[in-house]
């Protein structure tokens, strides 16, 4: 396959996490509408756990962006460093680090110290 036709794909599962992400949102929105249904007392334990509907659009948006930014032939370290959520911008970047043909443990773990931690967790 053609460096071409891998950019292509990326841009297409891009575009397939952006929908997928609307989705998830709608669903949500659904839950809190039943939710709203329910006595005060009984809401509270459902309603915070209906949040992880928030956190799984967050995840997906920031896929779709990451794949976007490979597709448009960003550098691999700056599509990384624009991950919104820290624990994922942080296992994608071990994934690249492991993927990377030549690179030692001892260089792997002493780029890995110079990685800032760093990352805020958006909540809508």
């Amino acid at each position: 396959m053609a460096e071409t036709d891998n950019r292509d794909l990326l841009a297409a599962m891009a575009a397939e996490l952006a929908d997928i992400r609307v989705e998830i949102e709608a669903a949500g929105g659904l839950v809190s509408e039943v939710l709203r249904q329910l006595p005060a007392e009984a809401r509270l334990g459902y309603l915070t756990r209906s949040q992880t509907f928030d956190v799984l659009s967050q995840r997906i948006e920031a896929l779709a962006g990451l794949a976007q930014a490979v597709a448009d032939d960003q550098p691999m370290d700056t599509a990384l460093a624009a991950l919104p959520l820290a624990e994922m911008a942080e296992r994608m970047q071990e994934t690249t680090h492991r993927a990377r043909p030549g690179a030692t443990p001892a260089e792997e773990s002493a780029e890995d110290e110079h990685v800032p931690a760093s990352g805020v967790l958006q909540l809508f």
